[in-house]
């Protein structure tokens, strides 16, 4: 469906949200709107929040998303929040470890956007 974001300058942040359905080819597509922005600065974090979203994993995801990240790396230098409902939190877990071992180890997933806003440094 869709994924909008909002970029907080001030905040050094980018608040993306997923609404509906998602495909994973849909959330690499918002990453690359985000990382080509030219109000987004590599050293803001990110909140991907998927809490008002669905997601159903297909076999190739993973692998997809290992290799978004390694090309997105430059543009994303801060956290990278994953905010998630419950059913897709073993999930989210799973591709944060993908990530990590890609080389990507800024990421993390979070059940609530008060617990990743903390994680990321990010004041009310």
């Amino acid at each position: 469906m869709a994924i909008n974001y909002t970029i907080y300058p001030e905040q050094h942040y980018v608040h993306v949200i997923g609404t509906g359905v998602q495909t994973m080819s849909e959330m690499i597509a918002a990453v690359d709107a985000v990382a080509e922005d030219p109000a987004f600065y590599p050293d803001y974090s990110v909140l991907f929040d998927l809490c008002r979203g669905d997601y159903t994993a297909e076999l190739q995801d993973g692998d997809d998303f290992v290799t978004a990240l390694k090309r997105r790396m430059p543009d994303f230098q801060n956290k990278f929040a994953l905010v998630v409902p419950q059913y897709l939190h073993v999930l989210a877990k799973l591709y944060s470890v993908l990530a990590a071992v890609g080389g990507f180890d800024r990421m993390r997933c979070f059940l609530n956007l008060d617990d990743a806003r903390a994680w990321c440094g990010l004041q009310e």
